[in-house]
């Protein structure tokens, strides 16, 4: 089933449906991509929402991550605390807690997110996950394509400190805990550079909305 809008379902090639990939660090755009694709036709996976239902609404994370890292990181009404829970893990210069906390929750995110791919793939050609440390958890050969959103990291402090009111401290620790640039550009298939506007990025990004149903599936036979 052919959901762009700009190609014609008989151009496009047959084959399994393709699972591609978005990620890219803090900062750098990644969501305002997520949505332009969502925008043009396919569907999106984001691994933070899931994440979130999932050490809300999963009573076995739930109490994992209160045994670890305390009662303070979830409100009497059982939401997630997530300011006290992102101070905890990056109160230190080491990775540990990060580590701990994505020991706990990723396993059952990303059972969750694959088994969703995997439901959307009956009735769409391309579906989209959008994961900040798709590297970090060494997932490139679950996807056919990996795309990497990629911003000079001074814009990424403006935007973070302007928008989001992080300071420089908080975000130089969210950065370390995430690929280098140069790694990024190395690993993924794609690039989208944001270091423009808005529109430059929708720009750029519809180069991709325009040729993905036309990627051959790298698992084809």
């Amino acid at each position: 089933m052919n959901t762009d809008p700009y190609i014609e379902s008989d151009d496009e090639i047959e084959g399994e449906p393709l699972l591609i990939g978005l990620t890219g660090g803090i900062g750098s755009g990644k969501s305002t991509v997520a949505s332009i694709f969502e925008e043009a036709g396919f569907p999106v996976i984001n691994a933070d929402i899931e994440a979130r239902l999932i050490m809300e609404n999963s009573n076995t994370v739930k109490e994992a991550i209160i045994n670890r890292f305390g009662v303070s990181v979830f409100a009497e009404n059982g939401q997630l605390n997530a300011s006290v829970l992102s101070q905890i893990v990056f109160a230190s210069n080491d990775l540990t807690n990060l580590n701990d906390l994505n020991a706990i929750v990723h396993p059952i995110v990303l059972e969750t997110m694959f088994a969703k791919a995997e439901q959307l793939a009956e009735e769409h050609d391309v579906i989209i996950i959008d994961i900040a440390l798709l590297y970090e958890l060494d997932l490139a050969d679950g996807f056919d394509y990996v795309i990497g959103v990629l911003t000079a990291p001074e814009l990424r402090y403006e935007r973070l400190m302007r928008d989001r009111g992080m300071t420089k401290n908080q975000i130089s620790a969210r950065m370390k805990a995430q690929i280098g640039d140069d790694s990024l550009k190395e690993k993924s298939d794609f690039i989208i550079e944001n270091n423009g506007t808005k529109e430059d990025l929708e720009k750029a990004s519809q180069y991709l909305v325009e040729i993905l149903p036309y990627l051959p599936n790298t698992s084809a036979e």
